[in-house]
């Protein structure tokens, strides 16, 4: 096995392998692989112990977890998504309030991924359709309107057509590869990845938890998507949510 030489240039290898492995328009064929269904393998062991926990159906937070569910359809829109929905929702999946440190845990609290949320403009509220590319500012607790671009361009990024056209948002988790090295230059790359899957599984359960549907997905085509967050980052990570 060949290891990864961090000797010199390990920024430019992880940002080469990141760019290397994008969804391109030009390539969705060959990237359409075909599935296989999955064959568990047990797991041996001297003792085996029945784990027979019944989830109590009436606790939020088990029921949450039990009902965490991957949505490849098309959206219903059963709620209406509002800036009071919104503000609960990043509330609870990123910002945490008052508490020390965020929503989710970050290598070194360095906090290197950015999160996005990209509004249709034709399924929510108006006052979040107006200026429908925004970031969260999670240190200040703000959701900042950066952009207004026509949901019919984003839906466009999204491979998943069905799933996209009847969106009422998108989640997008971006980082500034050029940047993350800062503090843990070799493991940096495996750190972020680590705070998008973090960041992922609390969009799912909040989603969950407050009757919104979710599709974490890698089937987006990473530069147009970039383009229409434009901030200049790579995206790592995106959600379709209604």
């Amino acid at each position: 096995m060949r290891l990864w030489d961090f000797k010199v240039g390990y920024d430019r290898l992880y940002q080469d392998y990141h760019r290397l492995t994008i969804n391109d328009p030009v390539y969705t064929s060959m990237q359409v692989y075909k599935h296989s269904e999955r064959i568990p393998e047990p797991v041996e062991g001297e003792v085996l112990h029945q784990m027979d926990y019944v989830p109590d159906r009436t606790n939020g937070f088990e029921n949450a977890l039990m009902q965490r569910h991957t949505w490849p359809y098309p959206f219903p829109n059963e709620q209406t998504i509002d800036l009071p929905l919104i503000a609960r929702f990043t509330q609870l999946a990123f910002i945490g309030h008052e508490r020390e440190g965020r929503a989710y845990p970050s290598g070194g609290a360095r906090y290197y991924v950015r999160i996005h949320l990209l509004f249709n403009e034709n399924r929510v509220e108006e006052s979040l359709g107006r200026w429908n590319v925004c970031q969260v500012d999670a240190d200040r607790g703000l959701l900042a309107g950066r952009k207004s671009v026509p949901w019919s361009r984003i839906e466009q990024a999204y491979i998943q057509k069905e799933s996209a056209a009847t969106a009422q948002f998108a989640i997008a988790l971006t980082a500034d590869l050029d940047s993350i090295a800062a503090k843990y230059p070799d493991i940096s790359y495996k750190l972020v990845q680590q705070e998008a899957g973090h960041i992922g599984q609390n969009i799912q359960l909040v989603a969950n938890y407050l009757g919104i549907r979710s599709l974490p997905l890698g089937g987006f085509y990473d530069a147009p998507l970039g383009t229409i967050i434009g901030t200049g980052d790579d995206v790592l990570y995106s959600f379709l949510l209604g």
